[in-house]
């Protein structure tokens, strides 16, 4: 009943599908707070973006809603963080690639054998890869990358924003180690 109704409102969505803005920018939509804050440092003012889930939402239990599904319909872009951290968005995610819509599960770009992985499923592994800040600035490689593919006239300007983000990244990292530290 609930992957029915799920159909139903994704084909109701793809049917009144609205046009891409035209003033030239990317239309992206991301899930976690953490993901909407690493693509807006990157993509600053030369995208449209749209962050399904605020702080405090639990990306595990999260289903979309009617309004998420008509963003992520109308999206050029779909960043999420990918290792069945949004497991109930998977479907959606899915269905969204059926109709030509790049999504980008981030993680799924690191190497495996550096993650922590379950000893009773070969394939799991813990999704919340951002508490290691060299994982999180292989996402922003990584959305710097797609940005660039799909809007190449801005890839000086996505560039600048990755190596800035970089940087913030590497400042983020000192402090944590000089406050474990003492």
């Amino acid at each position: 009943m609930k992957k029915g109704m799920l159909f139903i409102l994704i084909t109701l969505f793809f049917c009144c599908k609205s046009e891409k803005k035209e003033d030239g920018k990317l239309n992206v939509v991301t899930t976690t707070s953490m993901i909407t804050d690493l693509v807006s440092n990157i993509g600053g003012d030369r995208i449209h973006l749209q962050g399904l889930m605020g702080s405090g939402v639990d990306p595990h239990l999260y289903k979309a809603s009617e309004g998420d599904v008509s963003k992520l319909s109308n999206a050029d872009l779909i960043f999420y963080n990918g290792l069945h951290l949004e497991g109930k968005l998977v479907e959606v995610f899915e269905k969204m690639q059926s109709q030509n819509i790049t999504t980008i599960a981030l993680a799924e770009h690191i190497d495996k054998s550096r993650l922590i992985g379950s000893d009773y499923f070969a394939s799991n592994y813990d999704p919340h890869v951002w508490f290691d800040i060299e994982y999180f600035k292989e996402f922003a490689q990584q959305v710097a990358y797609t940005l660039i593919q799909n809007d190449p006239e801005n890839e000086q300007y996505y560039s600048d924003n990755r190596s800035a983000y970089h940087k913030k990244l590497d400042v983020l990292h000192e402090k944590l180690k000089s406050k474990i530290e003492t």
